[in-house]
C-alpha cells in the first residue's frame, strides 16, 4: 500500500497543484533520497517510468525508464503490474 501512495503523491506532483490536493495527507507520503534511488535502481528493485510524451521521452531520460505518458497508462498498467516491484515515475 506504501508503494501506492508514493505511486499517487509522485503522479500528483507531475500532474500539477491541482492534483496535488488529492493527497489527504501530504506527510503520509514517503520521500526517497537520490543516493537510495540510486542504490535501488542499481540493484534492479524499482522499475522507473517517465511520465512524459514520447517526444520529450526521445530527446532525453533516465537510463532504464520506460516512457507511460498518461494517456498510456491504462494500455501499459498489465506491464506496470507484471514488473512486481515499486515504481518510480518522474516528469522533468
Amino acid at each position: 500500500m506504501r508503494s501506492r501512495a508514493f505511486w499517487l503523491a509522485v503522479f500528483a506532483l507531475c500532474v500539477g497543484p491541482a492534483a496535488a490536493g488529492q493527497v489527504a495527507d501530504e506527510a503520509a507520503v514517503p520521500r526517497v533520497s537520490v543516493a537510495d534511488l540510486k542504490r535501488a535502481v542499481d540493484a534492479g528493485q524499482v522499475l522507473i517510468i517517465d511520465v512524459r510524451d514520447a517526444g520529450w521521452y526521445a530527446e532525453g531520460h533516465l537510463p532504464g525508464a520506460v516512457n507511460v505518458p498518461p494517456e498510456e497508462l491504462q494500455q501499459k498498467l498489465a506491464m506496470l503490474k507484471a514488473a512486481k516491484k515499486p515504481i518510480v515515475a518522474y516528469c522533468a
